[in-house]
């Protein structure tokens, strides 16, 4: 039961992951093609100080909800459920005010004397909208997520990516430029966010409106506190390459290294196993958690690992493709970053954690790793350009894991089996060799280069015994 509960998460999950990298390829190609290197960055560093600042409207509040009305929602507890509901919906609503009024305001001084770009100032100042808008969105999942409701992580991708691909290409097709591409993103997340509202209210009014019991609020704000540092160490960590590289480069990189990190995020993002086992870990305990994770470990790796590999064989094809020539500078940060695939399919460590109530050494640690990816791009990006941002992106990410691996065995005796990590290794450079030494001159024969690739992979998996018939079995029964 719990296997098909987590297979059907993940399907939804995914497909969620699927329609929305695909929508956001599909934006990122249309605006590198019609907008030209020069204003994609000036649209790509809009977007990166916008999502930098969006920290402001979360600061925990997300994974706090789905915490605690998940703890609720499974003891039958619906008053409580309602108390932590109310609390935090209002604290929310607060924050993302607040943060929408901040980028309004500070848009005039960033575009000046931060990143000497006249351009940007127009720009923040209609991306602010956004920020009173999307966080809404992704707050409003997070409570159908408490209830191990995944299906509203697909509506709202079909609902936010179809409106923002609308409204971006018309918007722009109309003459609007960069305005355009950032209103698009406004348009969507209205959209999606008065979606789910009507659908929460529909599907689960009953549970969330009426008598409430009164919380201890000290216990829930104490809970946050560790993850609003987690929530703005983690921002910065995403976003801080971005920004240092429009500080200390043209604008044009800003808009490379985007499509670079957006090509693998478009891949890792579908693996997004770590992020549906949440609400399971929560539930379970001892050698039930344990089990749980070294299968959900076991079967991400054996998918992760080969598309991590293969990616560098295809990137520049993929780049000059999608986006064009003039965008090839992109491909070598795309080698480096295609590794950030492993830590976001094998990530489980935070979600361990965060499930048991100690968000406390997710935060510590990434801390740590957050100040050595600042320092790494002060140092790298003036010698190496967006390699450098891309090396100390890898390299802080691998920091964070290793060291959040380290404390779930010694505190959970929660760990993988190594040999569940080093065959598909194994796997995948006997694959890569094979693909490196076939040079595909068409798509077609690109496409078949990477099913020859899955091909050997998977044979090789096999004679290691890295897969087996009891494998396929039971992955089948469980999204049968």
């Amino acid at each position: 039961m719990l296997a098909k509960r987590v297979a059907r998460n993940v399907l939804y999950n995914s497909s969620s992951i699927i329609v929305s990298n695909a929508a956001g390829l599909l934006i990122s190609v249309y605006l590198a093609r019609t907008l030209q290197k020069e204003l994609f960055g000036v649209y790509s560093l809009t977007i990166s100080v916008a999502f930098l600042l969006m920290v402001f409207t979360d600061l925990g509040i997300n994974a706090t909800t789905v915490r605690f009305c998940a703890r609720a929602f499974s003891k039958g507890d619906y008053e409580e459920l309602r108390g932590y509901f109310k609390f935090l919906t209002k604290i929310k609503i607060t924050l993302s005010i607040f943060s929408s009024l901040l980028l309004f305001l500070l848009s005039d001084f960033l575009s000046q004397n931060v990143f000497h770009e006249g351009a940007l100032s127009l720009p923040l100042k209609f991306a602010s909208i956004l920020l009173l808008f999307l966080p809404l969105s992704g707050y409003l999942t997070s409570v159908f997520n408490a209830f191990n409701d995944f299906k509203a992580n697909f509506v709202r991708a079909v609902s936010y990516e179809f409106s923002r691909v609308i409204a971006v290409i018309s918007l722009v097709t109309l003459g609007l430029s960069v305005i355009g591409a950032i209103l698009g993103y406004v348009v969507a997340s209205i959209t999606a966010t008065v979606t789910l509202l009507s659908l929460l209210v529909k599907k689960y009014g009953r549970i969330l409106f009426g008598k409430e019991k009164k919380i201890e609020k000290r216990g829930v704000l104490k809970f946050t506190s560790y993850l609003t540092i987690g929530s703005i160490t983690w921002t910065i960590f995403a976003y801080v390459d971005s920004v240092m590289i429009g500080i200390f480069m043209p604008v044009e990189y800003v808009g490379y290294y985007r499509i670079a990190l957006l090509v693998v995020s478009a891949i890792s993002g579908i693996l997004s196993v770590p992020a549906v086992m949440f609400p399971v870990f929560v539930a379970l305990e001892g050698e039930d958690l344990r089990t749980a994770f070294k299968r959900a470990f076991r079967y991400s790796s054996m998918i992760a690992v080969p598309i991590a590999f293969g990616l560098p064989a295809i990137a520049k094809p993929v780049i000059r493709v999608a986006f064009g020539a003039e965008y090839l500078p992109a491909v070598t940060a795309l080698w480096i970053l295609s590794l950030l695939i492993l830590r976001a399919a094998l990530g489980f460590w935070g979600n361990i954690f965060n499930a048991k109530g100690m968000p406390e050494y997710p935060v510590y640690v990434l801390s740590l790793a957050m100040v050595m990816n600042v320092l790494l791009n002060y140092l790298l990006i003036p010698i190496f350009g967006i390699s450098g941002a891309a090396l100390a992106t890898v390299a802080s990410n691998a920091l964070n894991w290793i060291a959040l691996a380290l404390l779930s065995k010694r505190i959970f005796n929660v760990f993988f089996d190594a040999w569940d990590l080093i065959k598909p290794v194994i796997s995948s450079l006997v694959m890569l060799g094979v693909i490196l030494n076939i040079k595909p001159k068409t798509i077609p024969e690109g496409i078949l280069m990477i099913f020859v690739g899955a091909a050997v992979y998977f044979l090789v998996l096999w004679l290691l015994r890295g897969v087996s018939r009891k494998d396929i079995d039971y992955l089948w029964n469980a999204f049968k």
